[in-house]
Parts: structure tokens; C-alpha cells; sequence
């Protein structure tokens, strides 16, 4: 059997916030409003703008299933969509670093999404034929960085 790993491309950065003290707790479920959201690469440019929210399930091993969707405009005025789910593997003891402001990185924290983005854009209609993948690079009191991959 052959296995073959799957090639990506560098697609975009995506920087944003959210509030830990703002979250809604419900049951097994953080809820954060996304602020001050942007993504930018060779190609591509945009700004989140709201509503835009993660609706995080958090499992009882700790780990955080993300719900995210987000509303975009882009360099070229038009609006796109942008909603993803991935894991994010949280131990108490990850928590109690990013509590105390501690900058977490993807090397620290498996923090993994898979995004698909959704627009009218002529320029940017090629959003909308491809699959994503994300990694974090830091996440630090509230303000997360992650890279976006095309698969190719």
C-alpha cells in the first residue's frame, strides 16, 4: 500500500481576539465574540467583521472542538464567509499558562483547523474550490495567530 502525505501552499496569516472575560459559559461550551480579526497573504486580504463567533464544545478530556464563523470583507469590497471546526488539545496545565499570559505556540499546543471560505468575489472565486488547512503560531491573552494552507 502506498501512502502519500498531502502538499499544501501558504494561503494567508489570520490574526484575532477574542475576550476570555466576555465568554459565554453554558454547560460543556465556551462562546467568544471574534474582534478585531484580519487575514493577509501573497493573494489574498480581508477584515472579519461581525457578527463573528466561536462556539467552542469543551470535551471532558479538556480538548476544545471549535465552531467558528466569521463575516469578511475583502481587499476588493466584497464579502466573504469563513467558518471552520478543529481541535485544539487544552490540558490544565496549557491553561494555566495561558492564563498567567504566557505565549503558547504550535510547537507547545496542537491547535489544528480545517477552514472553508465561502464568496461572490470574480477575484477571489477560487476561495470557494478549495479545502484548508490551519496551525497556530501564538496564542497569547486572547490574541490568536494562525497560518492557512491550500491543499493542493
Amino acid at each position: 500500500m502506498v501512502v502519500e502525505s498531502a502538499q499544501t501552499a501558504y494561503l494567508m496569516t489570520l490574526k484575532g481576539s477574542i475576550s476570555f472575560d466576555a465568554a459565554a459559559r453554558i454547560n460543556h461550551r465556551l462562546i467568544f465574540e471574534v474582534s478585531n480579526a484580519s487575514f493577509e497573504g501573497p493573494h489574498i486580504r480581508g477584515e472579519v467583521v461581525p457578527p463573528a463567533g466561536d462556539w467552542i464544545q469543551v470535551m471532558p478530556n479538556g480538548t476544545w472542538k471549535l465552531d467558528v464563523r466569521m463575516n469578511a470583507v475583502l481587499d476588493d469590497g466584497s464579502q466573504a464567509y469563513l467558518h471552520y471546526n478543529g481541535i485544539v488539545c487544552m490540558t490544565e496545565e496549557l491553561m494555566g499558562r495561558a492564563a498567567a499570559g504566557e505565549c503558547l505556540t504550535g510547537d507547545d499546543i496542537y491547535f489544528r483547523s480545517a477552514p472553508y471560505i465561502e464568496t461572490n468575489s470574480e477575484k477571489y472565486s477560487w476561495l470557494n474550490d478549495i479545502v484548508c488547512v490551519g496551525k497556530l503560531r501564538t496564542f497569547e491573552n486572547g490574541e490568536v495567530v494562525y497560518d492557512i494552507f491550500k491543499l493542493l
